[in-house]
């Protein structure tokens, strides 16, 4: 009995020791966590050829340009509205694929990254079609999908253009249970992490057409505004207000008119854009 009462004594105070150990490990883990720096390193940093931009229209860091002004404009409206309400987060989205919503994104987060007082992040969202590397001819390794499927770390998913001040997080490889990945807690965690890890950082979400798919659904909880890109002459009204149906339980700051001209836009898309201005009581640049 002596024997045994010994090996159970020296067993609870093994495990005591072990207990210890364990508790010293996590509060060495804890204040190493608190002592690392939070800024994520991006060591990805991309050459963009003029050629790619220029093909697909992004141009809001030309100097003396009225279609880059249009862009400065947009960026300053957009940027007051949301910085009085506190608010960080922007999804871009359209009606239909072909809108030009991409373009609006890149556009306006080159514009805000050119801002000396804003830093801007862009993320490719259409996991089905994504456009944005494309847009600046690149050719990423890793994206959203990677983080979430193979659980690659998002520093390796970030690239960074040459445009200071501003950083890309692809989309990744096509999935076809887009709206499934978006609506995980996954991401609506990564979502979190992005919109708190920096408190100067604007985040850009370049998300599907309203009418293709439900992904834009599954993820607007985790955005601020929501801004809708109107493609003249091919944007239907019904179309229009099937969008704004979608997203009813969105804070719509506005709508952005693209592809017009004004003595060619039409009368009736017109005054529905005017009439959205005064429901939204912002206004709605236009791209030519």
């Amino acid at each position: 009995m002596d024997k045994l009462e010994k090996a159970l004594q020296k067993a609870r105070e093994q495990r005591k020791i072990e207990l210890e150990h364990q508790s010293e490990q996590r509060e060495i883990a804890a204040q190493t966590a608190r002592e690392e720096p939070k800024n994520i390193v991006v060591s990805n940093t991309i050459q963009i050829q003029p050629g790619y931009l220029e093909e697909h229209h992004i141009i809001a860091h030309h100097t003396r340009s009225q279609e880059a002004d249009i862009f400065r404009i947009l960026r300053t409206k957009i940027l007051q509205i949301m910085n009085q309400s506190g608010m960080k987060t922007l999804g871009i989205t359209s009606a239909n694929y072909g809108d030009g919503k991409t373009t609006i994104a890149l556009n306006l987060a080159v514009s805000i990254a050119l801002d000396l007082k804003q830093t801007v992040l862009l993320v490719d969202l259409d996991l089905r079609k994504p456009n944005v590397t494309e847009y600046l001819g690149i050719q990423p390794e890793f994206g959203i999908t990677d983080y979430f499927l193979h659980d690659v770390p998002i520093s390796q998913c970030l690239l960074r253009p040459s445009f200071e001040r501003m950083t890309i997080l692809p989309a990744g490889q096509q999935i076809d249970n887009s709206s499934e990945v978006l609506g995980s807690p996954k991401i609506a965690a990564l979502a979190k992490e992005l919109r708190s890890r920096y408190p100067d950082r604007f985040i850009i979400y370049d998300m599907p057409p309203t009418l293709a798919q439900d992904d834009p659904i599954a993820f607007l909880p985790h955005v601020d505004a929501t801004l809708l890109v109107v493609n003249d002459g091919n944007t239907k009204i019904a179309e229009l207000k099937k969008s704004l149906h979608v997203l009813s339980g969105a804070n719509v700051i506005g709508t952005v008119l693209n592809k017009s001209a004004e003595r060619k836009q039409p009368k009736r898309i017109t005054k529905f854009i005017e009439y959205l201005d005064q429901s939204f009581n912002t206004s709605h640049p236009s791209n030519t």
